[in-house]
């Protein structure tokens, strides 16, 4: 049986992204709310080597994209989701069914990871974490070119640019726009050595250098958006701040408690990006995920059959018996 508990669960033997400490995961990508301490994690190498920044004890087994393993009666194959690097898409094949979970993705173009497409299925569990109308997102160049007026804007005026941003994932790609415009900057611990890994996998990343107890004052510097909350800034430079969220778009949300401004940069798909993957994918069976229910009833009055869930929502995908699996 196939169901939403705690993650997609195959059968009792392993599960994708679960939430809880499971024997064997198959994980989309390394951010914090889609990884666990598990006893055994199938994804690609960059998620690997990510996840380990965070856990040190688990059994890695590397996937590489359109490579397909079997576990008992289910086969699994990952394919990019977009989001960043080394982030997946998770195809399983079961029995006669072909089930397509898109973890967080993206369809446009970005500087540190593999595009995404979309792929038919018969069941579709998506990322709707931006499923209303309002979320329409602007090119990466034009997120590219605000990014760098900001900075030198604040360079010029003598602040130190701050840059907030998620450590894993949106933190490179600022990293990427500051680097091919032969910026150096300073990045937070967790957001350095990410980017350490991303160059390990081939993203050049020029100009880095470890933040260290403050900004050196004359370099932008990237970190993690709540870090301000806590961090003593007395003797630091005059700073301004620039989030780099898709939750810019919702304008309370915007600030991140700063004193500057933002851009909508995301790394999820917009909605209209969410109309098109299910418009391709052409499932007979849509679950939406990590998103607002009435994504739901909207996919439903366009003819879909579609239902808001969630990892812990008890929904049964299918009902056929998942028996001797066998774990790696």
């Amino acid at each position: 049986m196939i169901s939403l508990n705690g993650g997609i669960k195959i059968g009792s033997f392993f599960s994708l992204d679960p939430t809880v400490k499971s024997e064997l995961a198959v994980v989309s990508h390394a951010h914090s709310d889609h990884i666990k301490a598990h006893d055994k994690i199938i994804a690609t190498a960059p998620t690997l080597d990510l996840a380990r920044l965070q856990y040190k004890r688990f059994i890695d087994h590397q996937l590489n994209y359109d490579t397909k393993m079997a576990i008992g009666p289910a086969t699994v194959e990952l394919k990019s989701a977009g989001h960043m690097l080394g982030s997946s898409q998770i195809i399983v094949e079961f029995y006669d069914e072909r089930i397509v979970y898109t973890g967080d993705f993206k369809f446009e173009k970005n500087l540190t990871c593999q595009q995404a497409e979309a792929h038919e299925c018969d069941i579709l569990l998506i990322d709707t974490t931006y499923g209303k109308p309002r979320y329409k997102f602007p090119p990466l160049e034009e997120c590219r070119q605000r990014l760098l007026e900001f900075v030198d804007k604040q360079l010029r005026a003598g602040l130190t640019p701050i840059i907030l941003a998620y450590s894993f994932g949106k933190s490179q790609e600022a990293m990427k726009i500051l680097s091919d415009s032969g910026i150096e900057f300073e990045a937070h611990s967790l957001a350095y050595q990410a980017a350490l890994i991303y160059i390990k996998h081939g993203v050049d990343i020029n100009g880095l250098h470890e933040l260290g107890e403050k900004p050196s004052g004359d370099k932008p510097v990237i970190m993690p958006p709540n870090f301000l909350r806590y961090a003593d800034t007395r003797g630091w430079n005059r700073f301004r701040t620039c989030f780099l969220s898709g939750w810019i778009i919702d304008k309370h949300q915007g600030r991140s408690g700063s004193n500057g401004y933002g851009i909508p940069f995301s790394d999820h798909a917009s909605f209209e990006d969410i109309i098109k993957y299910v418009e391709i994918a052409s499932p007979r069976k849509i679950y939406t995920l990590f998103g607002p229910p009435d994504i739901a009833e909207f996919l439903n009055k366009m003819g879909f059959n579609a239902t808001a869930a969630h990892f812990n929502s008890g929904h049964n995908l299918s009902n056929r018996n998942a028996i001797n699996l066998e774990l790696l």
